[in-house]
């Protein structure tokens, strides 16, 4: 493959440990036959997340933050020192599948005006995990994945969309495991990094379709997700950083009496009852 179809993984680690040792053993055999980097950008870990990394994969090129930036502004970060003509954000606690890189990349390499092209995702046990998603509303969010109402009712069908056996158009892929030409990314103004965390995917695909570009689901780009396993942040910062940032999205995106009235009181009551199961279901282990 030549130098203008190279790509660079980006994998963002904190404490990412041990899920990030098998992100990589899955990765290696998926891009065998493709001319690839691999950067990892370290959020100040404990862990030696990056020196695992280093050993897994020698010509990793490491990135050592000393602080946790968050993962928007590390995922720039990252972008800022790769060389390929695609960028592949992937969690590291995503198992791909052996040919899940190469369709990617060919898949957006047939195409044209292509924004972020998200991949299939699975939980451990095989079922379908749901990463798709309508831009946010008012509306939707009730029945958002972070609410109370979704963890009673299971109802995500206001927010995000099923599954697909052919590559689909969807209004927001997530960040899990994305592709985008690195063109295009500077282009749109990379990630925002006033998301900390979450959003952050959300944001991007909204600004590149205001920008003409389509974004898209390719069920054969599949991978394993194993959610919440790829970094150490506890599930209180998680659900507060998670609150956060959909306020900030409103605040950035739909600026209007309810945003400035009626978000600050749904989010305070669904960050209150979703923390309190959180810790009634700790309190349990």
């Amino acid at each position: 493959m030549n130098a203008s179809n190279k790509i660079s993984i980006i994998i963002v680690t904190y404490n990412s440990l041990p899920a990030l040792r098998i992100c990589l053993s899955h990765l290696k055999p998926a891009v065998r036959r493709i001319d690839c980097e691999l950067i990892i950008v370290d959020n100040n870990s404990s862990d030696h997340s990056p020196s695992v990394a280093k050993n897994l994969w020698p010509d990793t090129k490491v990135i050592m933050n000393r602080i946790n930036a968050g993962f928007a502004a590390a995922c720039n970060i990252g972008a800022k020192e790769a060389h390929g003509t695609f960028l592949m954000f992937i969690n590291p606690d995503v198992f791909v599948d052996i040919h899940a890189v190469e369709s990617l990349l060919e898949f957006m390499d047939k195409k044209e005006k292509i924004g972020a092209v998200g991949g299939r995702m699975r939980f451990p046990d095989g079922t379908f995990q749901p990463t798709c998603r309508n831009l946010p509303t008012l509306q939707n969010m009730i029945f958002s994945r972070g609410s109370f109402l979704w963890r009673i009712l299971r109802s995500s069908h206001a927010y995000t969309w099923p599954d697909f056996a052919a590559p689909t158009e969807v209004p927001a892929v997530a960040g899990t495991l994305l592709m985008i030409r690195k063109d295009v990314f500077e282009k749109v103004g990379r990630f925002d990094s006033g998301y900390f965390m979450f959003m952050e995917d959300t944001d991007i695909c909204k600004r590149l379709s205001m920008l003409g570009f389509t974004n898209l689901f390719l069920p054969t780009a599949g991978a394993v997700h194993e959610w919440g396993k790829g970094s150490s942040v506890g599930s209180l910062k998680r659900n507060w950083h998670h609150h956060r940032s959909v306020q900030k999205y409103f605040m950035k995106h739909r600026r209007g009496w309810s945003t400035y009235i009626v978000l600050p009181i749904m989010l305070f009551v669904n960050f209150v009852v979703t923390s309190f199961f959180a810790t009634l279901k700790f309190s349990k282990i």
